[in-house]
């Protein structure tokens, strides 16, 4: 019966075994399994090494741990005004106060932009090509994996955007001039503007009023420890969702949170798909789009979860 399931399947994550689970379902969902195909510029980013990068997809797999083991509401993917971090973690997003490498819960207050996955190190590095930030990859990864707008892929004859950052502005007109096409404004009318909103964090997660822009150098290139970069324009977080307006990441958020059911059924979607190895079908959508409460009080972690566990696992036989 679906209460006997309730109850194995709460057995199972309680077990410290689960932590397998979070793991892997980070890897794939949120991409995290190519944190490490990309190594930030040592010009642009002396700070980072190795120890914030072992750390960073550690407070993302504790951030869902916690959603999911303490049913909390689906809106804190999005936004919350707490993260799990340790001394390097809270070095890195300019948080004062936290000492020592344990990994503790940590409360922001309403300035910090911090909170949720978006804002997360792990989630911003992975990305780019750490040089550079992408609107146009940042926004892709929001719409397909947080808010589930399928993607269909670029026209073959389309040349990549390569972001120059010596003028702030020069990105954002390249993605216009690029836009005024038909074929290409389709797509790009839904996905830039969440990277837009992401523009205040660089290539390692790190918090930006403006641009670092890399100086060339005649000889083989010496680390410096504080980089060899000088500071171009200021960065522009703004864009509009569906007629919303925001000015930066905190408007993305609350732009984003209008519409709590949407993640919540885009994170069953994605939990069915690592839980069963294959992308829902349309009977499937229907069926998983049927199980997320339509009172955005009631969307819950753990509860969506079991839901879809019990749904993959009763669905076929009926």
């Amino acid at each position: 019966s679906d209460e006997a399931l309730q109850v194995v399947i709460d057995q199972m994550l309680r077990d410290e075994r689960s932590q397998r689970m979070i793991h892997s379902f980070c890897d794939q969902w949120l991409n995290l399994r190519s944190l490490d195909k990309v190594t930030p510029s040592l010009k642009l980013y002396p700070e980072y090494n190795d120890l914030l990068n072992h750390y960073l997809p550690i407070e993302t797999r504790r951030y869902l741990n916690h959603l999911i083991q303490e049913n909390q509401p689906v809106g804190l993917l999005i936004d919350s005004d707490f993260s799990f971090l340790n001394q390097r973690l809270a070095q890195h997003y300019g948080i004062e106060g936290i000492i020592g490498q344990e990994m503790r819960q940590v409360s922001f207050s309403p300035e910090v932009p911090r909170g949720g996955l978006l804002t997360m190190g792990s989630v911003l590095k992975v990305t780019t090509d750490g040089y550079d930030t992408s609107p146009i990859l940042r926004g892709a990864w929001v719409s397909k994996n947080i808010v589930g707008t399928p993607l269909s892929p670029p026209p073959p004859n389309v040349s990549a955007i390569e972001p120059e950052h010596g003028e702030a502005t020069t990105l954002r007109e390249q993605i216009e001039q690029h836009k005024s096409s038909k074929t290409c404004y389709a797509c790009h009318k839904s996905i830039d503007p969440y990277g837009f909103g992401l523009e205040s964090f660089d290539a390692t997660g790190h918090w930006r009023e403006r641009y670092r822009v890399k100086k060339d150098h005649n000889a083989t290139f010496i680390y410096r420890l504080k980089g060899y970069y000088s500071l171009g324009g200021d960065v522009d977080a703004s864009g509009e969702i569906n007629k919303n307006p925001f000015d930066n990441v905190f408007g993305l958020k609350k732009v984003l949170l209008s519409d709590p059911l949407k993640i919540a059924y885009n994170f069953a979607k994605k939990f069915f798909e690592y839980a069963n190895g294959y992308k829902p079908s349309l009977k499937q959508r229907l069926e998983l789009f049927e199980l997320v409460p339509a009172d955005p009080e009631d969307c819950r972690m753990k509860d969506l979860v079991t839901e879809v566990l019990i749904y993959s696992l009763t669905a076929e036989t009926e």
